[in-house]
């Protein structure tokens, strides 16, 4: 088994800590992720966004961000029997209070505007459709009270991932159902980057798993058995932020089950967590001893992007704040600060596009 964070030689490290006492406190919490670091690597310690914006940012940015809901959970499930020319998602619009407007693909794309960001935020296993609005919008507002650059299209990913039968088995045709979707979103990506749209994905647990997977199901590879019927597209330089994600630790590696993600990347955001109970047993997906998930900081090593670079990686070790829990909003309510993360992520669309 590779040792935590073993990753490092293939990604420019980046550990972003933005006071001196976050930075001892950092320092010794997560110390492997820092003294793992080889002397190739590069180590930049970058400042954070403001933690809060005043009350009245908030508001305007949430007024100013177009918020969609695109569902996958009326159409094929199977790998084996998607659509994937002209898959038909249900599309609404959203207000900040939940409200959905009925609309359409077409009407989606047309509205997207060249050069203004669009976040796709993908949530875990086990949420309903009402679930999937209500966590969606709430990480939305953790994220949209921290920005200070202008609008987005902040678009929920809502997927089949309730729970429907015994846990056991269920969680294993979940995850399954993670390849199809996989190459659902790599499909709306293509159309994205078609409309010049810089592109910002958020996974939590098994979203991470389908955010990483369009990303290599986007350049070419296949998921499940399938491909996208279409020109592979490489250097997309998507930023990717993934919370306690459950993929296995080397399928970002080359020439593995992701390992096409990462010619894709450009920023990568990664908040983990080495007590998390639930990823301690990932290995019973499958049921192969020894198999870890990235999401619990046991990382093997990257594939390079497109050019041959290594990608920019930024981790935080969040286990002294979270403890044994795998709850997204924990990352978000504790000191790991998802949301300031996330916000510098979603900014840094703004700057480099």
């Amino acid at each position: 088994m590779a040792s935590p964070c073993s990753f490092a030689a293939d990604a420019v490290v980046v550990d972003a800590i933005d006071s001196a006492s976050v930075k001892s406190s950092l320092l010794s919490s997560a110390s492997v992720l820092v003294d793992s670091v080889p002397s190739d690597s590069v180590l930049i310690e970058t400042p954070l966004t403001a933690d809060i914006a005043d009350s009245s940012s908030i508001e305007e940015s949430l007024e100013q961000d177009r918020i969609w809901l695109v569902s996958t959970r009326r159409i094929s499930r199977s790998v084996c029997c998607a659509d994937f020319e002209q898959p038909q998602f249900s599309v609404s619009r959203l207000s900040p209070n939940g409200c959905q407007t009925p609309s359409s693909m077409d009407e989606y794309l047309g509205e997207l505007l060249p050069g203004r960001p669009t976040v796709v935020y993908v949530h875990g296993y086990r949420f309903t459709s009402t679930e999937a609005i209500r966590r969606g919008l709430r990480i939305h507002r953790e994220i949209a009270c921290r920005r200070s650059t202008g609008p987005i299209d902040w678009v929920i990913w809502s997927w089949p991932s309730a729970k429907e039968k015994f846990i056991s088995h269920d969680i294993r045709e979940k995850a399954k159902f993670t390849d199809t979707q996989g190459l659902y979103l790599a499909w709306m990506l293509k159309q994205h980057l078609r409309s010049g749209v810089p592109s910002t994905l958020i996974g939590y647990s098994f979203g991470g798993r389908v955010v990483t997977g369009s990303l290599h199901a986007l350049a070419g590879g296949s998921l499940g058995g399938r491909s996208l019927p279409c020109e592979p597209v490489v250097d997309a330089r998507i930023d990717v932020g993934l919370v306690a994600p459950a993929i296995e630790n080397d399928w970002l590696a080359p020439h593995d089950y992701h390992a096409l993600a990462t010619s894709n990347m450009d920023h990568l955001l990664l908040l983990y967590n080495q007590k998390d109970s639930v990823l301690k047993r990932y290995w019973l997906l499958d049921k192969v001893r020894g198999a870890m998930a990235i999401g619990f900081g046991r990382l093997q090593s990257f594939a390079p992007r497109a050019d041959g670079s290594r990608i920019w990686l930024r981790a935080r070790e969040c286990s002294s704040w979270i403890g044994h829990t795998h709850d997204e909003l924990d990352y978000y309510e504790c000191p790991c600060r998802a949301g300031s993360e996330m916000a510098q992520l979603v900014e840094d669309a703004w700057v480099h596009h």
